[in-house]
């Protein structure tokens, strides 16, 4: 009678148990309930997560930081053993890939192909292999407060979902202005996340707002200009890249180039691509020698094409590094080993660029019929596009750049000790240095600020400097104890001049961090009449400024002129007393044997 009670109660529990298995039905996102009319708020979203971690020792929910708001910066781990250390994922093969979503909030496609991407993966079953070869990190909501702002009218010229966030955080961030000059939270507690864990592929989901055009789809990676390595920038487009297009077009999604036009809406006047500077999300990977792939998904398209073109990009992508992962890990080694050397210095680094006729190609591109109409409304030139009439377009792409401005990079910087928030920054981009135990005369190059031009407009809560005007010399200066030197012999040495160099797009000094030295405030307070004893000291002392004041004499004008007479010796005081005013606290070391 005991076993029989005894058989009957493990009968009893192996139903529970089996009744409380999670089933594919537990599984259908929120977006796929509304038919892909809502998107989940952060809350919903976590909690699908945490419940695909309960199912699955393959998922595991975690935390990389705090949003100004307090809510979690959540990340979710996906490796076939449920490993949660990149070197330990390294060690059995593995290559990772980031995927970053809602970055601006307003875009939230990545969330929910996320969601239906892993669903399929953990759940069904269904591209398990790719686990083998590839582990995963998500990030389904990086601009979290941001996200959380909801509302009907926020994008109200996207297609869908109804409500979703805003495309700043609530410190009115543009976190994709933000990978250089980490202003924000977020993006530190980003930047720490991506040096320890060096994705091999970034990807960073957006909704583009813009041209109209039949496709789902567009993307960018930046290996147009040479922001990428040599190396990694031809795997990147004859691997990479072309893989990606094939594998996308086969499942019904073909691809374009993120671009513009050299004429409003006119593809046919020739189709331009951009090159972003490392400000950027994939330029940023670029300039750490990794790759990165900027989605961004077409603001006129039904939310289900555009989540579902998304998820078959991240399969798409996952396959191409799980069958190409070796050549890939020996490519960015190599990328990483040429921009350490010295002889990746004897080449100027370019830093912006222009698109040339020289070498564009013709390429066939996916319109709409349209025709321009006089508007009743505006009285403007209105297009308006027919949806009922797709087109195939024959246009020119512009394929060549040359550089506008570009750098011979030092064998060092010397930066200053008491720029203290430029130093926190180089330990967010993991910029090694050592700091000077004792002070030297050194020879170096300088930047001395002579005008600066700044922006009628503040940015991203700055004052940007639009223009700067600098003498460029060989001097011979004391650095003092504590400095901070950056030996260029390193990985990220690029990323080092991307943001100290005054002619980077982007840089230290066009955010504002250097303002005290770009225009100086610092007043002079002498009165112009203590002059009448200065000037006769300075007389005395210096013939060549006596030979000087006599020459400038022979000029009536100034002969008899008190005041101008003052300042002539007014200037030279000041001059002395100021000298290093407008110096940039970033000095270039151009021999090694200098420092080293």
């Amino acid at each position: 009678m005991r076993k029989i009670v005894l058989y009957g109660m493990l009968v009893l529990l192996m139903s529970v148990s089996c009744s409380e298995q999670p089933t594919k039905e537990d599984f259908i996102t929120d977006c796929e309930k509304s038919n892909f009319v809502k998107t989940p708020r952060f809350a919903e979203t976590m909690a699908w997560f945490r419940k695909l971690a309960d199912y699955s020792s393959m998922v595991n929910v975690t935390s990389f930081g705090t949003s100004p708001q307090g809510r979690d910066l959540s990340l979710v781990i996906v490796d076939k053993d449920g490993l949660q250390d990149p070197v330990q994922i390294r060690q059995k093969g593995r290559v990772i890939v980031l995927i970053e979503s809602c970055i601006h909030s307003g875009e939230p496609d990545g969330k929910d192909a996320s969601m239906i991407f892993l669903r399929d993966m953990i759940v069904e079953k269904k591209n398990i292999d790719i686990l083998d070869d590839v582990s995963f990190l998500f990030i389904p909501v990086f601009n979290v407060d941001g996200h959380e702002n909801f509302s009907a009218t926020n994008r109200i010229n996207q297609n869908g979902p109804e409500e979703l966030g805003t495309r700043n955080t609530a410190q009115l961030i543009n976190l994709n202005r933000d990978f250089l000059k980490a202003d924000a939270p977020e993006m530190r507690a980003w930047l720490k996340l991506y040096n320890r864990w060096m994705p091999e592929l970034f990807i960073d989901v957006h909704v583009t707002n813009g041209a109209d055009f039949q496709y789902v789809m567009t993307y960018a990676i930046e290996n147009r200009g040479t922001i990428m390595e040599e190396g990694l920038r031809r795997w990147s487009l004859d691997v990479y890249e072309k893989q990606l297009n094939e594998r996308m077009e086969k499942v019904g999604f073909p691809l374009f180039l993120y671009a513009s036009f050299r004429k409003y809406n006119a593809p046919e006047s020739g189709i331009l691509i951009d090159i972003f500077d490392p400000r950027y999300s994939e330029s940023y990977a670029a300039s750490r020698n990794r790759l990165g792939l900027l989605i961004e998904n077409h603001i006129y398209k039904p939310y289900e094409q555009r989540v579902k073109a998304t998820v078959e990009a991240f399969i798409a992508s996952a396959r191409i590094l799980a069958e190409n992962k070796e050549s890939l890990k020996e490519t960015i080694a190599h990328a990483d080993k040429v921009v350490s050397s010295p002889e990746y210095r004897q080449h100027p680094m370019e830093l912006t660029f222009k698109a040339v006729n020289k070498d564009s190609v013709w390429v066939d591109y996916l319109s709409w019929a349209r025709d321009t109409v006089k508007s009743d409304l505006s009285g403007a030139d209105w297009v308006r596009h027919n949806y009922n009439k797709p087109i195939t377009l024959r246009c020119p792409l512009i394929t060549s750049y040359e550089a506008t401005s570009s750098v011979k990079l030092p064998e060092a910087y010397i930066l200053m000790p008491q720029w203290v928030d430029v130093i926190e920054l180089l330990d967010f981009h993991d910029i090694k240095y050592t700091r000077l135990k004792e002070s030297k005369q050194v020879e170096v190059e300088t930047y001395r600020y002579t005008k600066a031009t700044f922006s009628p407009r503040q940015s991203e809560g700055r004052i940007p400097v639009v223009k700067t005007e600098y003498t460029t010399q060989k001097e011979t200066l004391e650095v003092p104890t504590g400095s901070i030197l950056i030996d260029m012999n390193q990985p990220n040495g690029r990323l080092a001049a991307w943001l100290l160099e005054p002619s980077a797009p982007g840089s230290l000094v066009y955010w504002g961090f250097f303002n005290q030295v770009v225009q100086s405030t610092n007043e002079f307070w002498i009165r112009l009449p203590y002059m009448e004893e200065k000037g006769r000291e300075l007389l005395a002392k210096d013939p060549a400024l006596k030979a000087e004041f006599e020459e400038r004499k022979k000029d009536p004008k100034f002969a008899n002129d008190s005041q101008a007479i003052l300042d002539f010796f007014y200037q030279k005081v000041k001059k002395t007393a100021h000298q290093n005013n407008e110096l940039h606290p970033a000095w270039r070391v151009m021999d090694r044997n200098q420092i080293f």
